[in-house]
Formats: structure tokens, sequence, C-alpha cells
């Protein structure tokens, strides 16, 4: 069983699998063939255990695994999780969905069969995997597939607006339910993923965007449990915006237990601000920000927590900084009795900005996004043994 009373430092492979072209470049966005880790996977796994973490977010290409309904081909991890959890003594916090749906799948999320689908998938996983697996993420971060998919119209099933937004919504979320009762049932923790962001704005006719903005990033852990408390003043847009009551009601009759709050937190990029003209603009939050959205979800929830994401992008001075600060405010906070169990340095290898997809620019390094201990090419920055340090520096107060 997955530890819930340590504290566990772990880092993240960038994972993100979206394999429909996208039907103006004809490119898909799968980041283990940009950051090229199908060819480099041991040498990877390699360089995460020479971080000495205690534990690894790694996903599956579920689009290769089941490239035809039905039929599985698990070639390719049954090389690669033995490695991880076996010879190199890593815990495997598995990611069964990084956004995207195989490519039969012809509506994507929008298929009636979706929640079937994945808990079928997720069903074949377990019964490959199930020696190997303590720990597991059933699907990372809902709102990001609900935006993408169903708002801004990047991702398949290619819808727009809110209502598109909630149809996705509806359906990751049954989705998630069935995943998390069946991995359950096979006594496997579950980490919820969820963003941690939204919008914030200084003019009152921005306001109400602002809120709902942010609400659509924290709900998922509502409807997920069937406890939609706190939220009765955003039924009205919910309902506007094709949410039934029988839908609600679907949720509140069905809802399950998050077992581990996971929590992706970027403090570049997890809050907008508002600005004259509707326009955003990033706003950099730090270690107070990070600490009390924790506070306000802990208040709400009651369970234990992980830092699933968090990193810097370009910058190795910030990077290092908040590497730094973040680790220590995280320590800080559980000595004083926060139920926060775990640190997720993510993603270790530079990844692709996921705009490469939808550009007609065809040279992938101009989409380079830096947020790793490693570069491209593999080459380790000095901020990767800034993690071992802190790692060992704590091991050696602690155990």
């Amino acid at each position: 069983m997955f530890d819930k009373k340590k504290f566990h430092f772990c880092c993240g492979i960038e994972d993100t699998f979206i394999a429909d072209p996208y039907p103006l470049t004809g490119k898909r966005l799968d980041e283990y063939e940009l950051t090229e880790h199908y060819q480099n996977w041991k040498e990877d796994i390699d360089r995460v255990k020479s971080l000495e973490v205690d534990s690894l977010r790694w996903g599956l290409p579920w689009y290769k695994i089941e490239k035809e309904r039905g039929k599985f081909d698990f070639s390719w991890s049954d090389e690669v999780i033995p490695y991880i959890v076996e010879e190199k003594g890593i815990t495997l916090l598995l990611d069964f969905m990084h956004y995207g749906t195989p490519l039969w799948m012809k509506d994507s999320f929008f298929d009636p069969d979706y929640p079937s689908y994945v808990e079928e998938y997720t069903a074949r996983v377990v019964e490959r995997y199930k020696k190997y697996l303590v720990a597991a993420v059933p699907f990372n971060e809902p709102h990001t597939a609900c935006e993408f998919a169903g708002r801004r119209g990047e991702w398949p099933p290619y819808s727009h607006g809110y209502e598109g937004y909630l149809k996705v919504f509806k359906a990751v979320t049954k989705g998630a339910i069935k995943q998390t009762k069946l991995l359950r049932r096979e006594n496997i923790e579950t980490i919820q993923v969820e963003c941690s962001g939204g919008s914030v704005t200084d003019i009152e006719s921005y306001k109400e965007i602002a809120l709902i903005e942010t609400t659509v990033q924290s709900m998922f852990y509502n409807f997920l449990t069937g406890d939609l408390r706190g939220l009765e003043y955003f039924f009205p847009f919910l309902e506007k915006n094709g949410m039934s009551e029988n839908d609600l009601d679907w949720f509140c009759s069905n809802g399950t237990e998050i077992g581990i709050m996971g929590v992706n937190f970027y403090p570049q990029f997890s809050f907008n601000k508002i600005v004259e003209g509707e326009k955003r603009e990033n706003h950099l939050l730090w270690t107070d920000d990070m600490i009390e959205i924790l506070k306000k979800r802990y208040e709400r929830f009651k369970v234990p927590m992980m830092i699933t994401e968090t990193s810097i992008k370009n910058d190795e001075v910030l990077k290092s900084r908040w590497l730094k600060e973040s680790t220590d405010r995280l320590i800080k906070e559980k000595e004083e009795g926060m139920n926060i169990i775990g640190y997720t340095y993510f993603p270790i290898i530079d990844m692709y900005d996921w705009d490469w997809r939808t550009s007609n620019d065809s040279e992938k390094e101009h989409f380079s996004a830096k947020f790793g201990f490693y570069t491209h090419s593999r080459e380790e920055r000095k901020v990767a043994d800034e993690y071992r340090n802190i790692i060992k520096e704590w091991r050696s107060e602690n155990e």
C-alpha cells in the first residue's frame, strides 16, 4: 500500500497524448514522441533513479496500447514498468489518462460509451500490472481536458464554449468515478489530480468571469465525490450550459472517495489576471498562494494532499529559488500539522509547448519549454543536484 503517513519526494515525465492529427497542420501531440522518451526510456528512468526520489509520475499512451477497439498491445510498457518498479525500486504513480483518447473513439469524450471504455482500459491495465501498482492517477487535470477539448476546440472532439466544456466534464468525471471505484476494489490508492488555478481581476465587470474561470478548476472534486455543497451559487451557470437536474442527481448518487488529493501548482501560470479588453496576463504566485490553495481545499475535503506537479519555465534562477522555497514551505507546513504527504517536480525533462500541434511552424525546437532538470539532449542542469540535496537533507533529519 502507498504510505500516507510519510512525505514522498516525487518527479514526473510529461505524458500528454493527443493522437488525432490537428486538422489544419496534420500534427499530433505525443510528448513521449517529441521528447524521444520512447527511444530513451531506460536512460530516462536511470536519471529518475539518480535523483533519489521515492516515486515517479509516468503515464501510458492509451492510443498506442489499444490501437483497435478491444485489442491491447502492452509490449512497450511490459519493458518499462518492471524496470521502474523492480529494477530501480521506484514507486510508480501511474497516470491512466493524461488527456487523449484512442483514434478509434471518433467522438472522443462525446462518445456515450467513453466512461465504459476508459473503465475497461483501466481494468485491462490493472489485470496486467497489478503487482507493480500501489497508487495511480485515474485522470490528470479534468479541467484541462474540458478546456482544450470542450471549450477551445483544439483537442478532440473540437467543441467550443461552456456547453462543450460541461459535456466533456460530465463524461470525464463519470469515467473517473468508474476508474476510481475499480482501482479501490483492487486496493490501489487513487490520487485525484486537478488544477489549482483560475483568474483574478481588479475590474468589477470582469469579476463574474473570474469567478467562473476559478470555480471550474476545482469543481471536479465536488462532482467526483457527489458532494455539491458550496456550489449552489454555480447551479444557474451549470444549468444554462447543459448540466441538467438529472445530471446533478446522478453525480450526487454515484460519487466516490478521494484517496489523495493531487494539486498541480505552477507559480507562473496557474492564475491569470484579467485586464482591460478582457485580456489575460500571467499572474505570478508564490509559496503563500500555494499554501492558501492547499488549506482551502483541505478545509473543504479533509483528505491527504500532494503537490503532484510544479515547476518553473525558462528561468533557471527562478527555478532554483522556487524549488528551495516551495519544498521548505511544504515541509514546514507538514511539521506544523498540515496533511501534506508529497512534492512532485514535473516535468524533469524539458517538454514541448502544446501549441506545437496547432502551429504551421514545423521546427519543434521553436516550441521548447524548459521546465526540466534535463534538456532535450539530456544534459543535466544544476537544479537536479539541488533537488538531490534537498531530499538527502530531509532524509538525514527524518529517517
